[in-house]
C-alpha cells in the first residue's frame, strides 16, 4: 500500500509539474521544435539506431539553426550555426560557463570537482592554471618530446615485426594511453603485444573501461529533476563504477604521497598544490584528464588514417611532403611537425569532417537570455551541435568530400576568430587540452604514414560507418596492413 501511495504521489508530480512547463512554454518566444511527448519529450527521436548527429541535423534543417526540445524533463536548445555560436561565446559566454548535471559528474567527477565538470568559479579558474601552466604549455609540452619519442619507439619496433594485419584502434590507443599516464603518474600499463598483463594493468584496464561505458550510457537521472533521481533503478551501478574507480585512483594517490622520486610528475604537483584537505579534487581531475585526454584523440587518429586510406591520392600527397621534410633515413621528430603544412591540412579537415564529438561540452544558461532572437530560460541546457559546422554546405563546398586543400591558409581549430570549426570548444570552457592533443595527433600519425605503407586486409570491405551514439567512431575498429617504405635502421630511434 505504502509503495502504491509512493507511486501515486509521484506521477501526479511529474503530470502537475508537465502540465506547468507546458503553459510556460506559451508565455515565451522559445525557439521553434517539434513537438514532444508528456515525461519523455522528445527523447524517441533518438531510438531506432539512426545516428544521433543525424537525428540533430534534421531537426536543424526543419526548424532552423536553433531548435527547443526537450530531454526527459530537462529543456534543451540545439545550436547548429556558426554564427549563433559566435553570439554565445563572444557576447554571452559569461551566461554559459557552466555545465549543466550529468550523473557522470556526480560519481565518476566526485561530485563535480574535476576540471570537465565543476562549476565555474575560482575553484575551475585555479584547476585549470595549474594544469595549463605544468601541462600544457608549450615548453611543458616540450619536456616530455624524449618520452613520445621513447613510446613510438616501442611502437614501431612492434609494427616492424608484425607480420599479419594491425588493429589500428588497439596500437593508438595503446600509445595515447601510455604518452598520457607517463606524464600525470609516471606509469606505463599497456604493451603493444597481446601478452599477460600484471594485475595492476588489468585493474587498470577494466576501470578505465568501466568509465567509458559510464560516460556514454545514457541515464535516467540526466532527463530528470534533482528531487526525482531517488528514483534511478541504476543508482547501485554508479555507485560500484565509483567505488572500483576510488580504489584503483587512492591507490595511486597513496604511491606519490610516499614516494620519494626526485623528479615530480603532475600528480605530485596537484598534490602540493591543493593539500590534503583537497584530495578529492585531485583524484576528481586526475580521472578527468586519463579520460577525457586518451578517448578523444585516439577517435581522430583513427578517423585520420581511415580517411587517408580511403583518399589514396591525400596519402601519396602527404607521404611526398614527409619525404621532401624528413627524407627516408629517420623517422618524424616533433621539431619537423611545423614545416608539415599539408599534413596540418589534413588534420583540420579530419576535424571538420569525422569529429571525434558531434557535440562539444554541453552548456547551461545561469540566467533568463535571448539567442538569435529567441527566450532562452534559465536553467536550459544548450546543446552545440559541432558536426553540424563541418557539414555546412554554405560555408563549405562539397562537405562531403575529403579534401584537405580547403584549408589552404584558412580557418584555425582554436576557437578564437574562426568559429566554423570547433573541435576543441570555445571561450572560458574551451579544452585545455588542445595543445597536447593536436601534438600528439600529428606527431604519432604523421610517423605512422611516413614510416609505413597501408593497405585494406585482403578480402574485406573498407568502411566508414559510424558508430550510431556516444562518441562518434568508426564502428568496426580499423584493421589494416602495415608494410615497411624506409631502410629498416631508419625504424631505430636513438
Amino acid at each position: 500500500l505504502k509503495m502504491d501511495l509512493v507511486t501515486i504521489t509521484a506521477g501526479c508530480l511529474l503530470i502537475l509539474l508537465f502540465l506547468w512547463n507546458s503553459s510556460a512554454k506559451f508565455r515565451l518566444n522559445l525557439p521553434p521544435g517539434p513537438w514532444g511527448f508528456p515525461l519523455i519529450g522528445h527523447l524517441h527521436l533518438f531510438t531506432g539506431g539512426k545516428p544521433q548527429h543525424k537525428v540533430f541535423q534534421a531537426l536543424s534543417d526543419k526548424y532552423g539553426p536553433i531548435v527547443s526540445l526537450r530531454f526527459g524533463m530537462v529543456p534543451t536548445a540545439l545550436i547548429s550555426s556558426s554564427s549563433l555560436m559566435r553570439e554565445l561565446f563572444t557576447t554571452q559566454d559569461n551566461n554559459f560557463s557552466s555545465k549543466p548535471y550529468l550523473v557522470a559528474g556526480e560519481y565518476i567527477g566526485y561530485n563535480f570537482m574535476g576540471l570537465g565538470t565543476c562549476p565555474y568559479g575560482e575553484d575551475y579558474k585555479n584547476s585549470r592554471k595549474l594544469c595549463t601552466m605544468e601541462l600544457l604549455t608549450t615548453k611543458a609540452i616540450d619536456s616530455f618530446s624524449w618520452m613520445r619519442s621513447k613510446e613510438l619507439a616501442s611502437l614501431l619496433d612492434a609494427l616492424v615485426l608484425k607480420s599479419d594485419s594491425v588493429n589500428v584502434r588497439s596500437i593508438i590507443s595503446t600509445f595515447i594511453f601510455n604518452t598520457i599516464t607517463q606524464n600525470l603518474i609516471s606509469k606505463r600499463y599497456f604493451e603493444y603485444h597481446n601478452g599477460p598483463m600484471d594485475p595492476e594493468t588489468v585493474e587498470f584496464k577494466e576501470v578505465a573501461m568501466q568509465v567509458l561505458d559510464f560516460i556514454f550510457k545514457p541515464s535516467f537521472s540526466n532527463f530528470v529533476p534533482w528531487y526525482l533521481r531517488w528514483m534511478d533503478w541504476e543508482l547501485p551501478y554508479y555507485k560500484q563504477v565509483h567505488a572500483s574507480q576510488d580504489r584503483f585512483i587512492q591507490k595511486i594517490v597513496e604511491e606519490h604521497k610516499h614516494s620519494t622520486r626526485e623528479n615530480k610528475d603532475f600528480l605530485d604537483i596537484m598534490l602540493q598544490f591543493y593539500g590534503p584537505e583537497k584530495e578529492t579534487q585531485v583524484k576528481a581531475n586526475l580521472i578527468e584528464m586519463i579520460s577525457a585526454g586518451t578517448d578523444a584523440t585516439r577517435i581522430i587518429c583513427e578517423w585520420m588514417l581511415a580517411a587517408m586510406m580511403e583518399n589514396p591520392r591525400v596519402m601519396r600527397k602527404a607521404q611526398e611532403e614527409l619525404q621532401q621534410v624528413v627524407g627516408d633515413s629517420r623517422m618524424v621528430q616533433e621539431s619537423d611537425l611545423p614545416k608539415l603544412e599539408y599534413f596540418q591540412m589534413i588534420i583540420k579537415e579530419t576535424f571538420r569532417r569525422y569529429p571525434a564529438g558531434i557535440l562539444l561540452s554541453p552548456r547551461i544558461a545561469s540566467q533568463d537570455t535571448k539567442i538569435g532572437g529567441y527566450d532562452i530560460p534559465k536553467g536550459t541546457t544548450l546543446l552545440l551541435h559541432a558536426w553540424a559546422l563541418g557539414m555546412d554546405p554554405s560555408v563549405w563546398e562539397n562537405p562531403t568530400e575529403f579534401l584537405p586543400e580547403r584549408f589552404v591558409g584558412s580557418t584555425d581549430v582554436k576557437g578564437v576568430q574562426d568559429f566554423n570549426l570547433l573541435p576543441f570548444g570555445c571561450g572560458r570552457r574551451k579544452c585545455p587540452g588542445m595543445p597536447l592533443g593536436l601534438r600528439t595527433v600529428h606527431f604519432l600519425v604523421a610517423n605512422l604514414v611516413h614510416g609505413f605503407d597501408w593497405s585494406y586486409v585482403p578480402g574485406t570491405v573498407p568502411s566508414m560507418e559510424e558508430t550510431p551514439t556516444g562518441a562518434c567512431q568508426l564502428k568496426t575498429p580499423l584493421e589494416a596492413v602495415a608494410t615497411m617504405r624506409l631502410p629498416k635502421h631508419a625504424y631505430t630511434l636513438v
